[in-house]
């Protein structure tokens, strides 16, 4: 019997699951960043006089479609929180 349980409590771990990345879409960014949709793009654009180089970068899902890490849109928010201070 004792054993039994000492088997047992070895086998009692569970594997972690991979943390799986949430994908936001562009509505989903507008409402979290209070941004346009065209403000974002520019934000996005090398070209434009309101690039944004620490702007997360959209992730393409397929064809016409994309969207933004969450966690990275959420790192971008609180730096520009964290920088009101200085």
């Amino acid at each position: 019997m004792e054993n039994l349980n000492t088997s047992t409590q070895n086998n009692t771990s569970i594997p972690s699951m991979p943390q799986i990345p949430r994908i936001l879409p562009l509505k989903q960014v507008i409402h979290y960043t209070g941004l346009s949709s065209t403000t974002i793009y520019d934000m996005l654009d090398k070209k434009s006089n309101r690039y944004d180089s620490t702007f997360p970068i959209q992730v393409k899902l397929s064809k016409g479609r994309v969207g933004w890490v969450e966690s990275e849109i959420a790192e971008w928010l609180n730096n520009k929180i964290r920088a009101r201070a200085h």
